[in-house]
């Protein structure tokens, strides 16, 4: 998924209907036009409880977002796209996410996609970037769109930004399935087979899944379905993932023609997580809790752990956590706080704990601030994701700059030679703001280096040019800093 985060780890609530730092799930898809012109589609999901909602005069609640998105090349400005959305009307007590969509036509090119997202009501504001590819294709092969993933898609005759080739779609902007999704739901478009396979002729659409690591075909994981050839094939694929154990997968798609040939094959990234691969089938009405959990965890202490578990819970798992935390049932938090460790880990689930809780007390010591709790900063949450850096470049007392620390990891996961950028706007907190990383699915910010150095107020070079060179007109060192 070209996923670009602009999440930033919410704290505990106290009510349904709170003000905090906005929230936004983005996710863009590349589609073409009939005559293979190439447009990119933005799908925005609004975190509903991280935005002020407002009461109307019918007494319902309405959040209002102001977006603004541009697409650059170099330091020229393609295309910009400023507006206004409102919420729909909701009720205190069934506050839900919404969304939006938008498509923008553009040329073959490299762009760096900008999006500044600022709630209304309250004038808080998120922002970021990241380099978006546009590519052309031509009736001498076949193409397919970007692969959707979906929650639901209807037949329509209605026309607005969710309909697509007669169909109503509403997007899922994440690669992770909790247990309560039973079914991957996907929606692409298949261009050109009538210039490839000949008009009017059959072809088949296989969906399977295949272990992320080993490639090897999940046995009874399998669907297919025939079309007919044209210039723009809409395809929506369901398949049911129930008895999938938790894992990490790939969606394989494949096109087939009529002589068994295999045209085109296309993979999809997703993480499951399912109950079926865990010791004892886990729910919060009937659960056995551990009484080693019970007994070193006092009872108002565990809002506070359960909110702990946000840095390194899924989409699904972290608005179960809010919503538990909205409840104040203690006891429905104290089931839950188990099960996610006995789901993480069957065979040592307090082990597994106790080796967490260490990290968020030092978290606690190394980030905490007397209005914020360690896990809630921005390096808590990446100290408690990704594990404590390599190495740390610290600048909190530079002439040349903001305050600013460079984190440097030498592998995660697959990705080696990660970094993250921290900044204060003051020399007297504590509390760094991430600006910028490489890793992907974090923030991205190109332009990072005029940020930390503002105050010298000196005319930004050129943003194409490698960070060391723009330690020339900044008079510092972030540059190398960064790179070494």
């Amino acid at each position: 998924m070209n996923y670009l985060k602009l999440i930033f780890i919410f704290s505990v609530l106290s009510s349904s209907v709170v003000s905090a730092k906005p929230q936004i799930y983005l996710d863009y898809k590349t589609f073409y036009t009939p005559d293979n012109k190439p447009y990119i589609e933005t799908l925005l999901q609004f975190i509903s409880p991280s935005f002020k909602f407002l009461a109307n005069k019918n007494g319902n609640l309405v959040s209002s977002v102001e977006i603004t998105q541009l697409f650059k090349i170099g330091d020229s400005v393609v295309f910009i796209d400023k507006y206004r959305i409102n919420s729909p009307e909701m009720k205190d007590s069934t506050i839900e996410d919404y969304f939006d969509i938008k498509r923008y036509q553009l040329n073959e090119g490299i762009y760096t996609f900008e999006i500044i997202i600022t709630d209304l009501n309250n004038n808080e504001t998120v922002s970021g970037q990241q380099s978006v590819e546009v590519r052309n294709i031509t009736n001498s092969k076949i193409s397919f769109s970007s692969i959707e993933l979906i929650q639901s898609i209807t037949k329509t005759d209605k026309k607005n930004d969710f309909v697509k080739n007669g169909y109503f779609i509403l997007p899922y902007l994440t690669n992770y399935f909790p247990p309560e999704l039973t079914k991957i739901a996907t929606y692409f478009e298949a261009y050109n087979t009538n210039h490839i396979l000949g008009e009017n002729e059959k072809f088949m659409l296989t969906t399977e899944i295949e272990n992320y690591k080993t490639g090897k075909i999940i046995d009874g994981f399998f669907k297919v379905k025939k079309y007919v050839t044209g210039k723009v094939i809409p395809i929506a694929s369901f398949l049911p993932i129930n008895n999938l154990p938790s894992g990490d997968y790939n969606l394989v798609i494949k096109l087939i023609d009529k002589n068994n040939i295999t045209f085109k094959t296309e993979k999809l990234f997703f993480q499951r997580r399912n109950n079926i691969n865990t010791t004892a089938q886990i729910s919060l009405e009937s659960i056995d809790i551990d009484k080693s959990f019970t007994s070193t965890i006092s009872w108002d202490s565990i809002p506070y752990y359960l909110n702990s578990l946000m840095p390194i819970s899924a989409r699904y798992d972290s608005k179960s956590i809010l919503t538990l935390l909205n409840s104040e049932d203690t006891l429905k938090m104290q089931e839950y706080f188990h099960s996610f460790w006995v789901q993480t880990d069957p065979i040592q689930p307090f082990e597994a704990w106790l080796k967490y809780k260490k990290q968020v007390l030092k978290c606690q010591i190394l980030f905490g601030t007397w209005i914020k709790k360690g896990f809630e900063s921005d390096r808590g949450r990446v100290f408690l994701q990704y594990g404590a850096p390599n190495q740390i470049q610290d600048e909190t007392h530079n002439s040349s700059s903001l305050p600013y620390q460079i984190w440097h990891y030498y592998r995660v996961g697959k990705r080696s030679n990660v970094r993250f950028v921290f900044y204060s706007k003051d020399i007297t907190t504590n509390d760094f703001t991430l600006l910028h990383s490489d890793m992907l699915g974090e923030l991205q910010n190109n332009n990072w280096q005029e940020v930390i150095h503002t105050i010298r107020g000196s005319k930004p070079p050129n943003q194409n040019v490698n960070p060391e060179d723009k330690d020339k007109q900044y008079g510092g060192q972030s540059g190398r800093y960064y790179n070494n």
